[in-house]
Order: structure tokens, then C-alpha cells, then sequence
């Protein structure tokens, strides 16, 4: 349902989705790194968890418009959440009438965007480019600024995201289901690639979790020079050069879930 919505929601004229967070963690993060105008957020009950996690997301600045989806909760479960500082609460049951209204009602809440700890423009620009694998100096002949420039950006996107290496931070993306601008001239060939084997598929899945080579041979029980050749024909077949663009050519062609 996530993605479905998040599919139609973006469908709607005037309106952009910046993420699609599968936990109320990365719903958090994404709101500090993007500050988006609205969040819609799932709920199954009133429980103290989900309480807490609307009280957290009222404290992200700039707040975002609390958009609460529920399929049946009654009356008192409803106030709960009110209080607790949902702006608007909507029942799945009557379609996507509701939250369109939401939504709506949401615009006049909308805020100039205020400079804070969250990723600028610039900063997703070079994001994109570092997920699509490329080296500082590609991107900084891509963006036509300095190399020393593209590595003061990074620096301050990796304390951002709180990762440590590319890897981790095209990892990172994926979890929070963050949608980036497409590199323009870094367009990858369509075509779906061959199938990969278990031993490439377990690669893939721990370069998803954001491990470096030597950790990769560590969990798989494997050697590193194993895993670097296992790599080589995993990196063939996805049409990439490292591990970050081989994670970002997987996600596109459904091989690694985003969530």
C-alpha cells in the first residue's frame, strides 16, 4: 500500500513524494533530511509506540502536516492521536477521497522551507551522482565545480545520513526509500541482467545493508579475494563499476527492495 500511494500521491499535480519510509525510524530521518510539507503515516492503533513516534515527528523542524491512516480505530483510539498532535486522521475504508481532502487541507499548513540539518539542493545532486558510483572528480566535472568542493559536500552529507562510505549511503537511501534527481548523463543500459547466483545474491544483499568487502567475507565465511571476484561478475552483470552503483542499477531493476 505504501508504494501505491506513494505512486498516486505523486500522480497529483503540484505534488512531489520525497521518500516512502517502511518504520517509524526512517519516517524520522527522511522528515530531518528532506523536511517535507506533509507526512502520511500508516497506524494500526493508539498504541504508546505510535503516540511517541507523532510526538517525535512534531518535534522534527520544520514540522511536517501529520497526515494519520487508519482502517477502523474507534472514537477514543481517534482523540489519542489528535491530541497526541495528528492534524488529520482518515479512514482507508472510503478510498483515496479522504486523503486527496487531507492533502488539501494540508496546502494551507505548507511553510517556506527552512534552512536546518536537512540535505540542500546541491547536496541531493551530488548524493545522486555518489549512488550512481561515480568518483569525486566525475562528479565535480559533472557539476563544474572543484573536486575539494565535492569532497566538503560529502563530508557533510555522510554526517547527515550518519554513514561512513558510499556504500553505506546509497544503502542508507534505499532504506529511507528516498527518491533522488536522476543523474543526466549517467543512464544505465535497460536491459535486465542475467540471473545471479546465491553466492552473488548474498553479496548483493549485504552490500544492501551497507557492508564493506571485508565485512561481506566475514558473514558470508568466505575470503575477501572470493568476494572480490564474485563481485567482478555480479558488477558484469548489473553494468556497474563498484558497489554503489551496483546497488542503485539493482534497486532499478527490482533485484533489491527499497523498503
Amino acid at each position: 500500500m505504501r508504494d501505491a500511494l506513494a505512486n498516486w500521491i505523486s500522480s497529483l499535480p503540484g505534488y512531489e513524494v520525497v521518500g516512502a519510509a517502511a518504520t517509524g525510524d526512517g519516517l524520522l530521518r527522511l522528515c530531518a533530511l528532506r523536511s517535507p510539507d506533509a507526512a502520511v503515516v500508516e497506524l494500526g492503533s493508539a498504541c504508546p509506540e505510535e503516540l511517541a513516534l507523532v510526538a517525535e515527528l512534531r518535534a522534527v523542524r520544520p514540522g511536517p502536516h501529520i497526515v494519520g491512516l487508519h482502517r477502523t480505530l474507534d472514537a477514543r483510539s481517534l482523540a489519542y492521536l489528535h491530541r497526541a498532535g495528528v492534524h488529520r486522521l482518515v479512514s482507508t475504508r472510503f478510498g483515496v477521497a479522504g486523503l486527496r481532502d487531507a492533502l488539501k487541507e494540508a496546502e494551507t499548513a505548507f511553510r517556506a522551507p527552512v534552512n536546518g540539518r536537512g540535505l540542500s539542493s546541491r547536496e541531493m545532486e551530488i548524493l545522486a551522482l555518489v549512488c550512481a558510483g561515480c568518483s569525486a572528480a566525475e562528479i565535480a566535472e559533472e557539476l563544474g565545480i572543484s573536486p575539494h568542493t565535492v569532497t566538503n559536500h560529502k563530508r557533510r552529507i555522510f554526517s547527515k545520513l550518519d554513514v561512513q562510505s558510499r556504500t553505506q549511503a546509497t544503502a542508507e537511501v534505499g532504506r529511507l526509500g528516498m527518491l533522488l534527481p536522476h543523474p543526466a548523463n549517467r543512464r544505465r543500459n535497460g536491459d535486465a541482467p542475467r540471473s545471479l547466483t546465491r553466492r552473488e545474491r548474498d553479496i548483493l544483499d549485504s552490500i544492501a545493508r551497507g557492508e564493506s568487502v571485508r565485512q561481506t567475507a566475514q558473514a558470508l565465511g568466505i575470503a575477501v579475494k572470493t568476494v572480490q571476484s564474485e563481485q567482478r561478475q555480479l558488477f558484469s552483470k548489473l553494468g556497474a563499476r563498484n558497489r554503489p552503483q551496483a546497488l542503485t542499477n539493482a534497486r532499478g531493476f527490482g533485484l533489491v527492495d527499497s523498503a
